[in-house]
């Protein structure tokens, strides 16, 4: 991506942030079928993440993608399959044009507990915050492309997330909150990649960690003590 943004301010380290590459893509990690997005229209698919959340092979995709609805916020929770370190986003959005415009503030939650909605992120303080760059991004004339792809990676930004902050994470919330242009009118999220690396530690469809517990060194006692146990058990039946 030619297109990056380093910077937002992390007080925790002083030097440039690591550079991240393709292989660290979480794609495979995100829980798609327990993605949310709020105040929201999808386009080109009717499964909401198909429209933004896309493999390598279909960043180029414009056909499908998801757009603000009532005005330019949008918020969009990502649940993972598993504990990840998350190390920057990469966004391809809109650009200004007639009807639309390009997000500016992006808030970015890590394990939001709390209940996911506007006024509940409005008043939450983030993890972090990144101001998307003006004007970067993809023009559709306020209209959908006849054409599918747009290979121009100038459109493409990346954003560096603060590593320390970003461990230990089950889910992400970015709220989009306001645009360069009038906030009301329409934002649009053609792609959105997470970079970083899973922890190993799986989890279930109700978000709890699945932890499996195993016998280092077995003892054959132990084993006996157990096998002793339920014959005494079988016995007094």
């Amino acid at each position: 991506m030619s297109h990056q943004c380093e910077h937002e301010h992390d007080h925790h380290h002083d030097s440039p942030p690591p550079a991240t590459n393709n292989a660290q893509s979480l794609f495979s990690f995100v829980n798609t079928p327990n993605v949310q997005c709020l105040n929201t229209n999808s386009h080109g698919s009717s499964d909401s993440a198909a429209c933004f959340i896309k493999s390598r092979d279909d960043q180029y995709d414009v056909s499908k993608y998801l757009e603000s609805d009532a005005d330019c916020q949008m918020i969009l929770h990502i649940p993972f399959t598993c504990i990840c370190r998350i190390f920057s986003l990469v966004l391809r959005t809109s650009r200004s044009s007639s009807g639309t415009t390009s997000p500016k503030t992006i808030k970015i939650f890590k394990n939001f507990s709390k209940n996911i909605d506007f006024d509940t992120l409005e008043d939450s303080k983030p993890q972090h915050e990144v101001e998307h760059p003006r004007d970067v991004g993809i023009d559709l004339d306020g209209a959908p492309r006849t054409e599918i792809t747009d290979t121009d990676d100038s459109s493409f930004v990346e954003h560096h997330l603060p590593r320390h902050l970003f461990q230990n994470a089950h889910s992400l919330t970015l709220f989009m909150q306001s645009a360069w242009e009038d906030d009301e009118d329409i934002t649009r999220c053609f792609y959105l990649e997470m970079r970083g690396e899973s922890a190993g530690q799986k989890r279930g469809n109700n978000a709890v960690p699945l932890l499996t517990v195993y016998e280092s060194a077995p003892n054959p006692v132990d084993h006996q003590k157990l096998e002793n146990e339920q014959q005494g058990s079988s016995l007094g039946m």
